[in-house]
């Protein structure tokens, strides 16, 4: 299933939009709630009566400040938003507007994303013992907020958001790297999917490739939101052309790939070449139903 970004009101004018199984949309922080309170009024059930399920994607790493928080586990030092009561409050908001019917079209959401960068040190478990600290409450935290989802949103599937670059390496003694994926162990296997982005300047073939066959033992896994950080047209076809053929989806639809959702249209209409590319691989590959 195929899926753009980066927004609700934008997606649906998409010159691929016909063939889109499901609307990706963001959550940044509270000030976010001013149109999307909007939103559960009109555009939201448009989206789910036409068939189309919607992914929320939750990227807190710019969201209340870094600081050194008092958790049950000892201080943790990171973000302070995706730690507190007043996330878990706002997490009810979201699933109250973007919650549909249980038997409708489905709701992703993919929480945290790039959850490596939310502490003091990033991509690895062990850096220290508020950093350890601070990926224990959020475990805590997605755990939380999967329940609220889950009793208020009856459509919604969650996963956890991970950064694409964490299977380039591996270390075991401090968890970093692909080690530090094992740390949430028990939290991926009670999520309903999994998630990772691509956004890597120069090539995300082989991360598309590797996380899918991490993650992929603990359930379906989407590629959550795709582009090349520095925008680069290059890369974007390079990648393209490389992961949308027979070989590499058959690879990867078999470790687990569901769904791949790019980042926004921005390639899409810089030429009529990146848009027949994508066009053709969702006639191939997609499926217009969520």
């Amino acid at each position: 299933m195929f899926g753009l970004g980066p927004s609700l009101d934008s997606d649906s004018t998409s010159p691929v939009a016909d063939q889109l199984g499901m609307f990706t949309t963001w959550y940044n922080s509270p000030n976010d709630f001013g149109f999307l309170t909007g939103w559960s009024k009109d555009l939201i059930p448009q989206v789910y009566a036409g068939g189309r399920a919607i992914h929320l994607v939750v990227w807190l790493g710019g969201a209340g400040q870094v600081a050194t928080v008092q958790t049950r586990y000892g201080p943790a030092c990171g973000r302070d938003y995706p730690l507190s009561s007043s996330f878990l409050s706002d997490t009810r908001r979201l699933a109250q507007i973007f919650g549909g019917a249980a038997g409708g079209p489905p709701l992703y959401v993919t929480l945290f994303t790039e959850l490596q960068t939310y502490p003091c040190k990033a991509n690895t478990w062990a850096a220290n013992q508020e950093v350890t600290n601070y990926y224990l409450k959020l475990k805590d935290q997605y755990v939380a907020a999967m329940g609220i989802f889950h009793s208020l949103a009856p459509n919604a599937r969650i996963s956890l958001g991970w950064g694409g670059w964490q299977a380039r390496w591996d270390d075991p003694a401090k968890g970093g790297g692909k080690s530090l994926i094992g740390h949430f162990d028990d939290v991926l296997r009670q999520s309903d999917f999994q998630s990772f982005q691509a956004m890597d300047s120069k090539n995300n073939v082989d991360d598309i490739r590797n996380m899918t066959q991490i993650l992929g033992k603990y359930g379906p896994v989407m590629v959550a939101h795709y582009k090349p950080d520095d925008g680069s047209a290059g890369t974007w076809a390079n990648d393209l052309r490389a992961v949308f053929t027979d070989d590499y989806i058959r690879q990867v639809t078999g470790a687990g790939l569901f769904a791949f959702s790019l980042m926004d249209s921005k390639h899409l209409t810089a030429s009529t070449e990146s848009l027949q590319l994508v066009r053709n691989a969702a006639a191939r590959y997609g499926t217009r139903t969520g």
